[in-house]
């Protein structure tokens, strides 16, 4: 595939090969990718039941990429047909985390109030806001939202930590895409509530 240093892989296979088996495969054969494909498929059917049965049979979900360091392997997922989730990053240790992360795009000229006044409201607002396990609350931040000129954007984490036995279920506590897009709605609500009429 490369020639002196030089990727000779033509972008057109490259695209077929992403389309047909997912972004994991770009860089290598046909061949490679049917061989992963065949010998190792039951697992990623295994992981797509799994999925599906934590998180919400009524979604569909893509894994974007997974990561392994030792002691844990982490899956990065984007649920697809929910309202306001965007993204989860599950990370398998004891505890088990979860970040999801959603955001909301808002133009400065629509609010009745300053951006960062609605930031420290909704901010407030959280910490009433009722959900997991009162020893172990979800944490929310607003950190990373901003301003561009007019165009904002409401950037939320949501960072979960799931506590279980050596026994215990991995997944134990860990909320469903419905949960959080629930949780997520109360954002939501703040901020309509602050357009201008």
């Amino acid at each position: 595939m490369h020639r002196n240093g030089m990727d000779t892989m033509k972008q057109p296979e490259r695209d077929n090969r992403i389309k047909k088996y997912g972004g994991w495969a770009q860089n290598i054969s046909d061949t490679e990718a049917e061989k992963i494909v065949h010998n190792y498929g039951d697992v990623a059917y295994l992981f797509k039941r799994i999925i599906e049965n934590v998180f919400g049979e009524d979604y569909s979900y893509i894994v974007e990429r997974t990561e392994w360091s030792g002691n844990s392997f982490t899956l990065f997922i984007h649920p697809e047909g929910n309202r306001f989730l965007d993204e989860m990053h599950i990370t398998f240790r004891n505890p088990t985390s979860m970040i999801a992360k959603s955001s909301f795009d808002v133009k400065q000229s629509s609010l009745d109030c300053d951006f960062d006044e609605l930031l420290t409201e909704i901010d407030e607002e959280s910490r009433n806001w009722d959900y997991g396990d009162p020893d172990v609350p979800w944490e929310f931040d607003l950190s990373t939202s901003d301003c561009y000129e007019e165009d904002c954007y409401v950037s939320c984490w949501v960072t979960i930590h799931a506590y279980h036995s050596d026994s215990g279920d991995v997944f134990q506590d860990l909320p469903t895409v419905d949960e959080l897009d629930e949780y997520l709605e109360n954002v939501n609500k703040i901020i309509d509530s602050h357009k201008k009429k």
